[in-house]
């Protein structure tokens, strides 16, 4: 090894690793094309042979080298705090910023976000801008990102860790829904239409047959598109606390456009089916009244509709409006004492607990009616590709969410597009009961 290649950085050594990669994959392809030929000289096919074994020699030496490196920053890392002076500063030169604690998690997702915008979606440029601000690791993790015309594809670990950060900001995932991997862009699952049954018999007798019939749960992607504005004084810096913001403006704005799709979306026009609309029409009610006794005999019902379908119980929860809940839980009976002191205490009705999103409607029917969704979240699916796509205009516009056409330009902002792919379904329909009340918290 010559004093130049020892003295290499990660960021050199990463990218000499996926250069040895690409040379295995060449190399491995021209030895199949030899065998697959069936009339290649023998000498020719142990030449191609030797050069995949040396290529793969070399992938696994860097492979290793990389690791070694890497520790060695994380080690670093995790001591430099211990070399500061008062002003944050080591020897009198800024610190770049880290990306180190669980606070901050997601926020290299931020930083290449930011990166990105500032370089208008050149990705080159951001990886430059990346290490000449110190950010070296974020900076080579974007280097092995795959764009085209839809964007820069965030690399898969980045985007598995700002889709997880969604479950306590979207209220079907927080609930407890199950994500499925949906690596090529379908997923289709049997589930049992009619369970077999069981039964008694006399001595001797023959035992009568009984089989399940089972059927499909089919999911396909749905492309969620969300435009999020970012003030270019903002993207000027590039510290951890820059990245953060950028994150939660990106997880704030997919969270609000799934929580929309997951509880009420129609399933047209290439959007979620919701589960408002999965819901069995035997399962949907309308309360006409708010009166304590009213609401109690309806809050059971939906309750008593899920379990007495045989659903497992496993997740329930309920998904309502936050001026729902507070309605439920001022409500008195008429001795005076609260009919639901337990939403104040724990945040639960019947022993479920709530969640609550601005999503749920408060002007269905004449105008003042709003939904409340049951179901054991145990049983809805959500199918998920697992990646996010990113592209960034200073020139376009955007509609607000009063309805205000903003200009990127004029505004000095930068929008970034983030992509990402889903989709909903229940395991049973009839996990799910939806609850239509007119006057229930508005």
């Amino acid at each position: 090894m010559t004093e130049k290649e020892y003295n290499m950085d990660i960021n050199d050594l990463r990218r000499m690793l996926k250069a040895a990669a690409e040379t295995m994959g060449t190399t491995a392809q021209a030895l199949d094309d030899l065998e697959a030929s069936g009339s290649a000289e023998a000498s020719a096919i142990e030449a191609a042979t030797a050069a995949f074994d040396a290529a793969k020699a070399e992938f696994e030496g860097l492979k290793v080298r990389v690791a070694r490196a890497e520790d060695v920053e994380a080690a670093k890392a995790s001591t430099a705090g211990s070399e500061l002076n008062p002003g944050g500063s080591r020897g009198g030169s800024p610190l770049p910023g880290q990306v180190a604690k669980a606070d901050d998690k997601g926020a290299d997702t931020g930083l290449m976000v930011a990166a990105l915008a500032n370089a208008k979606g050149n990705k080159d440029q951001a990886v430059t801008f990346l290490e000449a601000e110190g950010h070296s690791g974020i900076a080579a993790t974007l280097s092995g990102a795959s764009d085209g015309a839809g964007g820069i594809l965030i690399p898969r670990a980045q985007s598995t860790v700002l889709i997880n950060l969604l479950t306590p900001r979207v209220v079907v995932r927080k609930l407890g829904a199950r994500v499925q991997d949906m690596p090529a862009g379908k997923l289709r699952m049997g589930r049992v239409a009619s369970a077999p049954t069981a039964g008694y018999i006399g001595e001797n007798a023959p035992i009568v047959e009984s089989e399940p019939s089972f059927d499909k749960v089919d999911q396909d992607f749905k492309t969620l598109t969300a435009l999020v504005p970012i003030g270019n004084a903002l993207l000027s810096h590039s510290s951890a606390s820059v990245g953060a913001t950028v994150r939660d403006l990106l997880l704030d704005y997919m969270a609000l456009r799934e929580d929309l799709a997951f509880i009420r979306g129609d399933g047209t026009g290439e959007t979620p089916k919701g589960l408002r609309n999965w819901c069995l029409p035997a399962n949907v009610r309308l309360a006409v009244a708010n009166t304590p006794a009213v609401v109690e005999a309806n809050l059971r019902w939906m309750v008593s509709v899920v379990e007495d379908a045989n659903v497992a119980m496993q997740q329930p929860g309920w998904i309502m409006r936050g001026a729902t809940k507070h309605f439920l839980a001022s409500l008195r009976d008429p001795s005076g004492a609260k009919m639901y002191p337990s939403i104040e205490a724990s945040n639960t009705l019947h022993g479920y607990p709530i969640e609550t999103t601005s999503q749920v409607p408060n002007n269905l029917g004449t105008g003042n009616d709003t939904e409340i969704t049951f179901a054991d979240f145990a049983e809805i699916m959500i199918g998920d590709d697992q990646e996010i796509r990113v592209a960034s205009s200073t020139e376009a516009s955007f509609v607000d969410t009063g309805g205000n056409t903003i200009s990127a330009f004029q505004r000095d902002l930068t929008l970034m597009r983030a992509v990402s792919r889903h989709d909903l379904a229940p395991a049973h329909d009839e996990a799910i009961s939806v609850l239509t009340g007119t006057g229930w918290g508005l």
